[in-house]
């Protein structure tokens, strides 16, 4: 059974066990429950699951419901029988229903009082209708009303529909829910604070204001306000043992929290003005608070109750932490006496703050702190660690946001601060970004010029929140103390841009809380590789010169969490190659005095050739105290590698720049990753020896962290040479001559070399590999295979113009990945150099450029040492080395060549303008789109030249709403 099949199969059992389908968002988690893994999408050729999904309608079904995605099996001939078996089982009551029946064993928590963020949308009840009337919109509405009166603390929106089931026994519209928030006059709805929690509660609206009321409004309201970004307060109890700060409730004797986030009248004129941002920025500003509101009812003080065993505090450890969901305050005794056997100390419930660094407690409920039914615990393990820029604590009860990460793989990036490369301060680049904080300054800016005299910081601390109004002009930016200097001088740091400045007292305004719902848009991030050296002043130095201040590209090595730092590889891509900062920061460690310097015209002895390159240049070892001291290394970490018997020196997370050590000749050997191909496939370059290599990341070893001082210190022992007084021929050196130079040097004992020229070469660390060839095979060529009016998704590498471009089959890319990673690995494993026979146009050989290997058909040889070539699987022509080519083995034969050239369908015009072929190509070129076949050209027409089999299609853009048909854009172009 092929791959494809096989998760045909377990994905057709995933739907199949759900009655209500899967939504698409859960797809993934249920089918790794049931196989063990993801479904490999990179594999299949398909970025997005919902793509993959809808390329096999003969097994999925998409429907959308209630605003949500949900994935249906579609029942085929193999279980159509046990289809209509379950359905007569299932639902007896039900004749003549459709025999697509699925039936899942509804999953069941770990406590029936958890709270399960995935609860599904509707749940039945017995004993009223539930017929769906039709969709009586002011009816609903007063319904809604009716049913929030006698819940006025809120309700689940995942509870509404059977609670609108129960009191009026009729099934509420599915409609219904998605209007909710279209009906402020009805009911507000808010998100959760709650950790992990999708669900939304539903409020009752607020109470109109008479318009003879006070002019006066007072913006820390402790009611929900649909005009403002949604702040559900919530308590934190820190996961400190020794309780150096909680924040409660209620105040206690044990601790008291100072709020320095104020509360003020502010004019009617300057809260309106306030209030009135941008709609694309509203998203952003989303609150989380750390205390309950000012509002919150206070109860009478208590004495600290007496402090949990630490039986009883491990236990509930254990206990919150199989609750990823977290579990309700109220089901601590019941779930602790069925887990444990044992009574739980139900006193703990009427003060929570026994609970410090046991758990997190959180308030989705902002109207009600006082039952304990509506509280929430977690375990400690997933509070939210959102460390700020500045790298202080925050003082006061507001917590920002964390900021989120862009999408794309590689955003821009401005170094800001680098202290140290553990916490580099960054700002992300781009407009989703500076617009936000654009808009909230503009609001602070208009805000405090109202109210500027009312707001002074009297007594600033250390790590408090303020607004700080520019020396020079009508600016606000949001900062935070650093050090009170003088009794006039503050040290602030710029929390959105990343940066500490000096400034006066008297520019410092109390910040209002609702100015901290954005995220600060400075952040850290940590350097990949650099953490046993992250204070070096060498490093630091190195950072300052070439990162600070400078825009540079970031590649987070995996994906985070929200409360995870990135770690990260910053690239300088303002040069004609891209240079790696992490990689520069460490090599500038190297202590160049260790390798014998060169001179012109001296003689060294004992000279040992590591390698020869098909170029002809030559890399060898010279006595030095680095290759003394290299030898001592690899012993030290030879013993260790052979005391370990785990994986912890595997490298799990590589990236460009990288040191490691792999296996050479049987013996441990330094290394660099110049290139990941993907997590399996790594390029090396053995920079003591000056030979580059493809392999497996089982194959590499990350460095002890022991001897990564020795193994940085070391610089490379190879050395980049040249034969003197011999000019290399154009066409390049002959193999004969390299097969003769080779066996000459390479392993010769009392070699000399005299130096006759010293020059700096940038990069000279780095080699193009020595390259195979051998007699190529023209023959055993496969095609692909097409017929008229046949439909298929295809993706489009080259486009000229509507009469020539080139389009791929979409359904064979993720096969065409894997064969180039084992042909980079079969051909750059390959170290001899043979004899090269004659190359002959037409044939089809394996060739190497844009570091990869590539099936090309020759289209002709230059006479100096160049050839042309067509690239079969992606239809661009490539000028080669005739040294980088070799002969495509029969097993990187059996997938068919992938480029197929085409032209438009649909169209009478020949020729094009420069216009129209370049409104074709923004159109087409690198896109997915869908083609249909309208003739075939036969492969004999053409059996020549592979690069001219072609078809002739019609191709449509199904990317909108509505699908383009390229043939039609073009005409209305050309007309």
């Amino acid at each position: 059974m092929s791959d494809t099949e096989s998760i045909k199969k377990i994905l057709r059992a995933v739907l199949q066990s759900s009655k209500t389908g899967v939504p698409l968002s859960r797809l993934q988690s249920d089918y790794r429950s049931l196989s063990g893994e993801f479904i490999p999408l990179g594999k299949l050729g398909f970025s997005k699951l919902e793509d993959f999904l809808r390329s096999i309608p003969s097994v999925v079904r998409l429907e959308n419901s209630m605003g949500q995605l949900r994935c249906f099996a579609v029942v085929c001939d193999d279980t159509a029988g046990i289809a209509q078996l379950v359905a007569r089982q299932r639902s007896s009551k039900k004749s003549g229903s459709s025999q697509v029946v699925n039936c899942k064993m509804r999953y069941k928590p770990f406590n029936p009082y958890m709270v399960n963020g995935m609860r599904p949308l509707f749940s039945s009840s017995s004993g009223c209708s539930v017929a769906l009337d039709p969709y009586d919109v002011e009816m609903v509405q007063s319904r809604v009303k009716q049913l929030l009166e006698s819940c006025p603390y809120g309700v689940w929106m995942s509870k509404l529909p059977s609670k609108y089931n129960e009191m009026f026994c009729q099934k509420l519209h599915p409609q219904a829910l998605v209007d909710l928030e279209r009906w402020p006059h009805v009911c507000m709805v808010e998100k959760a604070c709650i950790t992990n929690h999708s669900d939304r509660l539903i409020y009752p609206p607020l109470p109109s204001k008479s318009p003879t009321s006070p002019a006066n409004l007072t913006l820390r309201s402790p009611a929900p306000n649909p005009a403002l970004p949604s702040r559900l307060p919530h308590c934190t109890v820190s996961a400190k043992d020794n309780c150096e700060r909680s924040i409660l409730p209620t105040d206690t004797p044990c601790r008291k929290t100072r709020s320095l986030a104020p509360t003020w009248p502010a004019s009617t004129s300057s809260a309106s003005s306030l209030l009135q941002a941008d709609r694309d920025v509203l998203p952003l500003l989303k609150a989380t608070f750390s205390s309950p509101s000012a509002s919150a009812p206070t109860s009478p003080l208590k004495p600290c109750p007496v402090a949990l065993s630490d039986e009883v505090r491990q236990k509930l450890k254990d206990l919150l932490s199989k609750c990823s969901q977290g579990l309700w305050a109220d089901a601590l005794p019941k779930c602790f006496m069925d887990v444990y056997k044992m009574p739980f100390p139900e006193e703990i419930l009427d003060n929570l703050s026994v609970l410090c660094g046991v758990c997190t407690v959180e308030y989705p409920f902002p109207q009600n702190k006082k039952k304990v039914r509506d509280v929430v615990v977690f375990s400690c393990q997933q509070t939210r660690n959102n460390p700020l820029p500045s790298g202080l604590e925050t003082l006061g009860p507001v917590v920002p946001p964390p900021l989120t990460h862009p999408t794309e793989h590689c955003p821009s990036v401005l170094v800001t601060e680098a202290n140290n490369t553990t916490a580099i301060t960054i700002r992300y680049v781009g407009d989703n970004y500076s617009n936000a904080q654009k808009t909230m300054e503009d609001m602070m800016q208009t805000f405090y010029s109202q109210n500027s005299r009312r707001h002074p910081v009297s007594n600033p601390e250390v790590g408090q929140l303020v607004a700080v109004k520019v020396e020079e002009g009508d600016e606000m930016a949001r900062a935070q103390v650093m050090e009170v200097m003088t009794s006039n001088m503050v040290k602030v740091f710029y929390m959105d841009y990343g940066f500490s400045v000096e400034t006066s007292r008297d520019t410092l305004l109390q910040l209002h809380r609702d100015f901290l719902s954005l995220p600060f848009q400075a952040t850290n991030v940590s350097l990949a590789g650099l953490e046993a050296v992250s204070s070096h002043p060498k490093v630091l130095s190195t950072l300052g010169s070439v990162a600070v201040e400078k825009i540079l590209r970031m590649e987070t090595l995996r994906p985070c969490q929200q409360n995870e730092m990135p770690t990260v590889v910053l690239y300088d891509t303002s040069q004609d190659e891209d240079v790696n900062i992490n990689s520069m920061c460490l090599k500038v460690l190297q202590d160049d005095t260790m390798n014998n310097p060169l001179r012109e015209n001296v003689v060294y002895k004992d000279v040992q050739v590591s390698s020869v390159c098909a170029d002809g240049s030559i890399f060898c070892q010279l006595p030095s105290r680095g290759t003394v001291r290299l030898t001592k290394l690899l012993e030290g970490m030879e013993a260790f590698f052979a005391s370990q018997n785990t994986s912890e020196s595997l490298v799990f997370r590589p990236f460009s720049g990288m040191f490691c050590v792999a296996s050479y000749k049987g013996q441990w050997a330094r290394a660099e990753i110049t290139y990941v191909r993907d997590n399996r496939v790594l390029d090396i370059l053995f920079i003591d020896l000056g030979i580059p290599a493809t392999v497996i990341f089982m194959d590499v070893r990350g460095v002890p962290r022991h001897f990564l001082k020795d193994f940085v210190i070391i610089p490379p022992q190879a050395i980049k040479c040249r034969l003197a007084d011999l000019p290399i021929p154009e066409e390049g050196w002959s193999h004969e001559d390299l097969l003769l130079l080779k066996e000459t040097v390479v392993g010769a004992k009392e070699l000399k070399m005299k130096v006759g020229l010293v020059m700096a070469l940038k990069n000279c660390g780095a080699t193009t590999a020595f390259f195979l060839t051998f007699k190529s095979m023209p023959h055993n060529v496969f095609f692909l295979s097409f017929q008229p009016g046949q439909n298929m998704d295809v993706f489009v590498p080259v486009a000229c113009h509507p009469g020539y471009f080139v389009v791929q089959p979409w359904q064979d890319l993720h096969k065409l990945v894997v064969l180039m990673g084992e042909m980079a690995l079969y051909y750059n494993q390959s170290r001899s150099i043979s004899k090269m026979p004659p190359i002959q146009k037409g044939h089809v050989y394996a060739a190497k450029f844009d570091k990869n290997w590539h099936r090309v058909q020759v289209k002709g040889i230059l006479t100096n040492g160049l050839v042309s070539v067509y690239d079969l699987d992606y239809g661009k022509h490539e000028l080669v080395p005739r040294t980088l080519i070799q002969p495509l083995i029969e097993e990187f034969r059996q997938l068919p060549f992938q480029a197929i050239t085409a032209q438009l369908a649909g169209v009478t015009q020949r020729q094009w303008s420069e216009e129209a072929a370049v409104m074709f190509r923004s159109h087409v070129e690198k896109r997915a789109l869908v083609a249909q076949v309208e003739s075939v050209q036969d492969v004999s027409e053409a059996e020549s030249e592979l690069s001219e089999r072609r078809l002739t299609l019609y191709l449509v853009d199904t990317s909108f709403e509505e699908d383009v048909w390229i043939h039609n854009l073009m005409t209305y172009i050309s007309g």
